[in-house]
């Protein structure tokens, strides 16, 4: 899935995409007939601004990110809940240094009236569409948080909203950006190590999770909050689209603790090219397990076997009440700084809005994901394998 590159005359060679004016703004891009006319004196900035909609973990985080980059202005923070997000300006000044972003108490006013470029979209899971659609409606680039959409219904209006707009939609599958998962990509794509014949993948949180760290754990499931990464790592490297999927779950440890979640969701794979996978998700490990999620991936192919253990990532810390697993190929901190896979998918972002590239994550690329978690979760209804709608995205 090598990014697509401005063609001749600033044309973006794909179906998607139309000729633009070779003078075209941050918020301008060669994507659509219909794409808006930029605003006065854009066309001189060369800075983004960017404004995040949803002050939770993730959310605040992707606001710290954009509020630390030299070439980026934080301009707005929305949540439902005010006080969190002014919390979060708070903290951001505090602790940070970062300029106090103002926060909005309506999206429209964010839209409307924070001159933003464009935003970071981390909402609940069920929560993406409104958003995403206004922002793109309103001229915005959007950066969406994954899974982009529970419902494959979401997912089309969104993609569709950015077709019409003409502004990217790209959503956050930042483990594309970690270099081991790449060079498999790269081993495959190359011919090197032939077709991906069979891949199998575990994701488990500590109870931790679903328990304190999402208030919204039972309105959605270990699947769409874990298996979503793997999925989109497996087809990425399938290079094919999912046709048929089966799933079994488990329940009973979440229940008694009040929330309406499987404990675990196994799923099996069938891709378009022969190629088959099987993802293992669970939400109950005990809060004393050294990493807070344990994680590994075994990908075979023609020639060539890859074994992933993110479980642990070669470093372990013993102390004197605990051992840990600290990970640093996804997040980690330097000198106050946000490094690993996130901080390379957002400066993806960035790129593409000025580059006018179409992102390696765009939600046209990675609708399948969605189509094929909402399978999975149809196949746990019913015990019967589903046939998917993939509509793989190149």
């Amino acid at each position: 899935m090598t990014p697509r590159r401005l063609g001749p005359k600033g044309t973006v060679p794909n179906r998607h995409c139309a000729p633009c004016s070779r003078n075209r703004s941050l918020r301008s891009l060669p994507m659509s007939v219909e794409h808006k006319s930029p605003p006065p004196g854009s066309e001189a900035r060369d800075r983004l601004r960017i404004a995040v909609v949803g002050t939770g973990l993730l959310g605040e985080r992707h606001a710290r990110f954009w509020g630390q980059q030299d070439d980026v202005d934080l301009v707005g923070l929305i949540d439902l809940n005010i006080q969190q997000a002014t919390n979060a300006a708070e903290r951001l000044a505090g602790t940070f240094g970062i300029p106090r972003p103002p926060v909005f108490t309506s999206l429209d006013d964010l839209l409307k009236s924070s001159g933003a470029d464009a935003v970071s979209v981390a909402t609940p899971d069920f929560a993406h569409r409104d958003p995403v659609v206004r922002a793109l409606e309103a001229g915005l680039h959007v950066l969406v948080e994954k899974p982009l959409a529970m419902t494959t219904d979401d997912a089309k209006a969104m993609t569709e909203a950015s077709r019409r707009s003409g502004r990217w939609l790209m959503v956050n599958h930042s483990m594309r950006w970690i270099p081991r998962y790449r060079a498999i990509h790269d081993a495959i794509r190359s011919g090197q190590w032939g077709k991906m014949v069979v891949a199998h993948s575990a994701k488990s949180d500590v109870i931790h999770v679903p328990t304190e760290m999402l208030r919204w754990a039972s309105r959605t499931s270990a699947a769409y909050f874990l298996t979503a990464h793997d999925l989109d790592l497996v087809r990425w490297f399938a290079g094919d689209r999912i046709v048929r999927v089966y799933a079994q779950g488990a329940r009973g440890v979440l229940d008694r603790n009040g929330i309406d979640a499987y404990d675990a969701i196994q799923s099996s794979v069938t891709f378009a090219n022969g190629s088959i996978a099987s993802f293992e998700a669970s939400w109950i490990h005990p809060n004393t397990y050294p990493s807070f999620t344990d994680d590994y991936m075994h990908v075979i192919c023609e020639n060539g076997v890859a074994y992933l253990d993110r479980g642990r990532e070669g470093t372990e810390v013993f102390e004197t009440d605990r051992v840990r697993h600290p990970k640093h190929s996804t997040v980690y901190e330097q000198d106050g700084r946000i490094y690993g896979s996130f901080r390379h998918a957002l400066e993806h972002f960035t790129h593409c809005i000025r580059a006018g590239i179409e992102p390696l994550t765009s939600a046209r690329r990675v609708m399948g994901v969605v189509s094929a978690l909402e399978a999975i979760h149809r196949s746990l209804d019913s015990g019967m394998p589903v046939i998917v709608d993939d509509g793989f995205g190149d």
